[in-house]
């Protein structure tokens, strides 16, 4: 029903009150003025950590220059696949080859440095870290030159390959130099999702279909088995996700010969064998590898460098827990 106005002045003002709606919202404008204080905080925040984020960025980058380089030429890969009709396979395997072969070259130029913690304790870079970031760039690069026949042969997208192998060894090596459980956890995760869809890379075919769905259900469950470890290190040490601060943690609040040690790292343990597939926890990986040949061919060397980087991450994290306690105190703790 149309509403009856009993003067002008009324229906000027119930005029005035509908032109202040902006964006079909039932805010008059003189709402958003009064809530302009806050868009200015927000704005304000966001730059705050927009700059704090390019601060770590500038005087940290150089001991991430080896992925920085990698990124680099994924960000070109991904430019040229874009603006270009036709897929130049030559130039393709250029950039990629070459970035990897820099990020190698960047990394044996830092070799013999002082081991250094940056962002904010998040990532190191000592020798150690630096031995399987190179057998990673290694696998990789050997393993993009052999590819080619195969990828000819099945006729499959070149540019997609090339970016899942590159993304896959951007995160194992940001698992070499984790430092904390999140980036523990973050890196292998980059890992995994590249090889599931490296897995399923021909979907044409049935049992490569099967096997992937095993893989990736077999994947989702070890993380899910391995963050809830790490929920209990989290738990247990404060609110702590630096190793180091893991252990303060858990010798400050005397949780260092509790059970809950004993049970997340058994849940860590399990998570990490799941990945790995070694016995006992190794029934998926036949029916995986006989489905997908594609895994036995090509990431099968990404897989070797990811064992090495999920096998120095747990014994760095035993180790960081073990070296602040004395003899009577790690027999309580892995008895």
């Amino acid at each position: 029903m149309n509403r009856i106005y009993t003067s002008r002045s009324e229906k000027n003002q119930e005029k005035k009150k509908e032109s202040e709606l902006i964006d079909g919202s039932t805010k008059p404008l003189g709402d958003f003025l009064k809530e302009e204080p806050h868009n200015e905080n927000f704005i304000l925040d966001s730059t705050r950590i927009f700059m704090k984020a390019f601060h770590l960025l500038l005087f940290d980058g150089s001991l991430i220059f080896p992925e920085c380089i990698l990124i680099f030429g994924l960000i070109l890969l991904l430019m040229i696949d874009s603006t270009s009709d036709q897929k130049d396979i030559p130039w393709l395997y250029f950039i990629s080859s070459t970035s990897l072969v820099m990020s190698i070259t960047a990394l044996l130029f830092r070799w013999r440095e002082e081991p250094m913690i940056s962002f904010s304790g998040n990532f190191q870079t000592n020798n150690f870290n630096e031995i399987f970031q190179f057998l990673i760039l290694l696998c990789s690069a050997l393993c993009i030159p052999l590819s080619v026949e195969y990828i000819e042969c099945t006729e499959m997208a070149i540019t997609e390959f090339i970016l899942f192998v590159l993304t896959a060894t951007l995160g194992g090596m940001f698992l070499c130099g984790a430092n904390d459980l999140i980036t523990i956890f973050v890196a292998p995760e980059c890992f995994s999702l590249c090889s599931y869809l490296l897995s399923g890379y021909t979907k044409k075919d049935v049992r490569s279909n099967e096997a992937t769905m095993k893989y990736l259900l077999m994947g989702g469950a070890s993380s899910s088995i391995l963050v809830h470890g790490f929920s209990w290190l989290y738990g247990l040490s404060g609110g702590e996700i630096e190793l180091q601060e893991i252990v303060n943690g858990l010798i400050n609040t005397q949780m260092y010969n509790s059970p809950g040690i004993s049970i997340a790292l058994i849940f860590i343990t399990v998570g990490i064998g799941f990945k790995l597939s070694p016995a006992p926890s190794h029934q998926w990986t036949p029916d995986v590898y006989e489905g997908v040949r594609f895994v036995r061919e090509i990431p099968t060397s990404l897989s070797i460098s990811e064992m090495f980087g999920f096998f120095k991450t747990p014994w760095t994290c035993r180790r960081e827990m073990l070296s602040p306690l004395g003899p009577r105190q790690n027999f309580y703790l892995f008895k």
